[in-house]
């Protein structure tokens, strides 16, 4: 008898003493997890980036000096270093471009795309993320993965906000994300696409908005958050799961091992 309750004692210490078991999640679903902090992040930045810009009065200030200038191209040379700085302040370091957009359609500020500054977003931007942008200003707003304008090589995501001063419209603020930082959090072997199939985040840039991996063959309209498995013309097992975040629909891709 006293063996027996010694040998319970004994197990009773070891399994107290033992680490926790961690509960581990599907990959696609620490793939979500992760997407949805970022998307989390990214809104939260644009909000406390848009409450500088709003606290500053930079739109006005900005909108005041180009009028003065009579429409140049250099009136915020002086003022573009302190701006950058104080949007740096209250943002991660994903961003590619700040851009500020006046309730015009003014493009009053960029921190490095001279090509657009000084531009209106209603004259030659259609279809574009910055029209887009602009088109949806009430709220807080994702633009898919796309080229800011034609001419641009670098495929980016967007997010923008309204800014207000005393309760009046001044413009909106559009953060360029860089994708790369976005695929930096998943998983390997994970692609992100849309629901036409076109690849959005992948590890080869070259392959951003293209069907390479030819997702389009598969039903994409009937995947859903619960997730479900295919297997592609190469004989891979994949899973696929849906992700939808305000504007973005997206589904996550992972070869399985």
């Amino acid at each position: 008898m006293k063996i027996r309750l010694s040998l319970l004692l004994l197990v009773f210490a070891l399994a107290c003493s033992a680490p926790p078991v961690k509960n581990i999640e599907p990959a696609a679903d620490n793939n979500v997890t992760t997407l949805e902090k970022f998307f989390q992040r990214s809104e939260s930045d644009t909000a406390r980036a848009g409450a500088v810009i709003q606290k500053h009065n930079i739109i006005q200030q900005l909108t005041h000096l180009k009028l003065m200038d009579r429409g140049g191209t250099k009136f915020y040379l002086l003022e573009r270093e302190n701006i950058t700085e104080m949007i740096n302040a209250v943002t991660e370091g994903i961003y590619l471009d700040y851009i500020l957009i006046n309730r015009h359609g003014d493009i009053i500020y960029t921190k490095s795309n001279d090509s657009i500054f000084g531009t209106n977003v209603n004259e030659g931007y259609e279809a574009t993320p910055l029209r887009n942008c602009f088109a949806n200003r009430g709220e807080i707003y994702f633009e898919d993965v796309s080229l800011i304008t034609p001419a641009s090589k670098t495929y980016s995501l967007y997010v923008s906000s309204p800014v207000y001063v005393q309760n009046s419209f001044h413009g909106i603020l559009v953060m360029q994300i860089d994708i790369s930082k976005v695929h930096e959090l998943l998983e390997k072997e994970t692609d992100v696409i849309n629901r036409d199939g076109l690849i959005k985040v992948a590890s080869d840039s070259a392959r951003i908005n293209s069907q390479i991996g030819n997702y389009s063959d598969f039903n994409l309209s009937e995947i859903k958050e619960t997730g479900s498995s295919r297997i592609n013309a190469a004989g891979e097992e994949l899973s696929l799961k849906a992700f939808n975040f305000r504007s973005i629909s997206w589904i996550i891709v992972k070869k399985k091992a």
